[in-house]
């Protein structure tokens, strides 16, 4: 799941962002979380972390949120002071232990209602605290380390959206009040850790209905714990203020537990779900070993503590437009990594292929019989109508070659790059004084025809493709260029067999042409191998030549992804094109190629294949 390069990336991360010594461990859990003990810290990273939030990530998605939360942990190591952390944690724990025995007492009346009130008030009010200081801290030191180091903004804002979408992805209905301190909660805690941006805006609905005189005070106190706040100690505080805004919403939570109570339920029960969110995937764990002596950094901020209304509102609506920004640099950023790892991988692959030893997997076979085979006695049949074909053919290859070697001029209307001097006078007329100027190459070119003889290609794709072959063959001896043929078949799993029917000393030989009906079919296909031989030979041979291979099959074969990868290597570094092209055979042909052709009347064989040659080579 997670790669070499990847992993090194991320333990380089902690060394350059870390500022005491770290021990990063990568698990297969789905958990991250760190911690400081004895002046070390220890963050640990699940490979299945990302998959947490969302079922499917992009490769390089998955690559973004796994910096991120790596990031988020260094942030925590940097800034954050675990002490008062791990203080609200312990206090909502005893409380919540104190109100289990003071609702015992009460059930055996042994204390009064408003005694036990008290106790309800201080548990729903204590156990409440630690998940908006940990949503505050977190988005306080997420923003620190972006501030400090904006390299890691993009990792760090991907994998805070995708723990938000996970977070907000349940549907939510104003009318709809179970557990509503829950939802409160959860709520507040979006917004100090994202903010209030703009696809947050239809997904806070609780606040503002339930809290109307209190949620643009919770708002701003939220930007001020995110945006303006130095250390935790700050941020505890403002998660108190915050807490207080929603008292009557606290006060309704204590009535709906004390009646429940005194329906006999257990206190245990009742509180599970509110308390179970101290594990949420904002608040993901609180730390629970001992904390440094070392003092935390403090959070470094880009505005003063006393913002106008207007500023806050200058704020949000910075916010909204940043998130619309962010989404494309990130969308960039995914992009420019896939583009660095696909070269990586053309870089492994070329180096690979260029050292690779072919050689053994490929047995050379010497052409058994020059007698036509049962379907070379039919294919011969129609050799008039090749013949025919293959005049057509030479004609148009030969006219377009020309075309293409020929220097041209045009003349523009009123921009280009060159004055055309002898039209000046045009300007007042159409504006035609300007020229650009193609300079003609004439190519020499050479060609290797491979073709397909295995099992699959008996019958009459095997006798269209020896008319094809044969006309192919006759076009390239009319226009004077050199050219071999071969065909090929499989031996097994790992062995190809291939045998030479023309070879490139002995192509202008007219007679030898007849030895294309000599192909049989017989055994397996593993074109990949045979074409990477062919392609490593026609390199060697055709030095300054442009070379084309022409691949005569019906696709049915192994290896088709390594076909497409040597196809796009060998037209990069070596200027080889490989054409595949199926007569009669079957559209698969389309797929194993990039460059394909599926001829399903050989009679616009001519035609197909030129039009194909002007668009990717000629």
């Amino acid at each position: 799941m997670i790669t070499s390069e990847l992993k090194s990336k991320l333990k380089k991360d902690t060394v350059l962002y870390a500022r005491m010594p770290i021990h990063l461990q990568i698990d297969e859990s789905i958990e991250h979380s760190s911690k400081i003990q004895n002046h070390h810290g220890y963050i640990t990273l699940g490979e299945k972390a990302p998959y947490r939030y969302l079922a499917n990530f992009h490769p390089q998605g998955y690559e973004m949120v796994m910096e991120g939360l790596l990031f988020h942990e260094l942030a925590s190591l940097l800034y954050s002071n675990f002490s008062i952390l791990s203080k609200t944690y312990e206090d909502a724990k005893e409380t919540l232990h104190q109100t289990n025995h003071a609702t015992k007492y009460f059930l055996d009346q042994k204390i009064a209602y408003p005694d036990l009130k008290n106790i309800l008030t201080r548990y729903v009010y204590q156990t409440n605290l630690p998940l908006v200081l940990k949503a505050i801290e977190e988005g306080a030191i997420e923003n620190a380390l972006g501030i400090e180091y904006p390299e890691t903004w993009n990792a760090l804002m991907y994998a805070r959206q995708a723990i938000i979408n996970h977070f907000m992805q349940s549907e939510q209905s104003k009318q709809d009040t179970t557990f509503l301190m829950d939802k409160i909660i959860k709520e507040i805690m979006v917004i100090c850790t994202y903010g209030y941006r703009f696809q947050l805006n239809q997904s806070i609905i609780y606040l503002p209905h339930y809290l109307p005189e209190s949620f643009e005070d919770i708002r701003k106190l939220a930007i001020k714990a995110r945006l303006l706040t130095h250390n935790t100690k700050e941020r505890l505080k403002l998660a108190q203020d915050i807490l207080s805004l929603c008292q009557p919403i606290m006060d309704e939570t204590v009535k709906e537990i004390f009646d429940t109570i005194q329906n006999g339920s257990k206190i245990a029960g009742v509180t599970q779900s509110l308390f179970s969110q101290m594990a949420s995937e904002i608040a993901v764990q609180f730390q629970k070993g001992s904390s440094s002596q070392d003092k935390p950094q403090q959070t470094p901020t880009k505005y003063q503590l006393d913002l106008s209304e207007e500023d806050f509102r200058r704020i949000e609506s910075l916010e909204n437009e940043a998130e619309k920004t962010q989404n494309h640099q990130i969308l960039q950023e995914i992009h420019r990594r896939e583009e660095k790892q696909r070269k990586q991988q053309e870089k492994s692959f070329q180096s690979k292929t260029y050292q690779s030893t072919i050689e053994q997997s490929i047995v050379l076979s010497p052409l058994e019989r020059t007698t036509p085979t049962q379907y070379g006695a039919i294919a011969l049949r129609s050799q008039n109508e090749s013949i025919i074909r293959s005049n057509k053919l030479a004609r148009l290859f030969k006219r377009e070659r020309m075309y293409a070697s020929k220097s041209q001029t045009k003349h523009r209307l009123d921009y280009g790059k060159q004055l055309d001097q002898q039209n000046l006078y045009r300007a007042t007329l159409d504006g035609r004084v300007f020229k650009e100027h193609k300079q003609g190459k004439k190519k020499d070119l050479c060609v290797y025809i491979l073709v397909d003889t295995s099992e699959s290609m008996r019958g009459e794709k095997i006798i269209n493709t020896m008319k094809g072959c044969f006309e192919l063959a006759r076009v390239l001896q009319t226009l004077k260029i050199p050219f071999c043929i071969s065909a090929h078949k499989a031996l097994g799993q790992t062995q190809v067999q291939l045998t030479e029917i023309i070879a490139f000393q002995d192509c202008q030989k007219r007679y030898l042409l007849n030895c294309i009906y000599a192909m049989h079919t017989s055994g397996g296909t593993h074109e990949d191998i045979a074409l990477e031989y062919v392609l490593k030979k026609l390199a060697q041979y055709k030095r300054h030549r442009k070379g084309f291979v022409f691949v005569l099959s019906d696709g049915d074969t192994h290896g088709v992804e390594h076909i497409h990868e040597l196809t796009r290597l060998y037209k990069k570094d070596k200027d080889i094109d490989v054409i595949g092209i199926g007569i009669q055979t079957a559209p698969l042909i389309t797929q194993t190629y990039p460059n394909a052709l599926f001829i399903e009347d050989i009679e616009t064989l001519p035609d197909m294949l030129i039009q194909k040659l002007k668009d990717i080579a000629i």
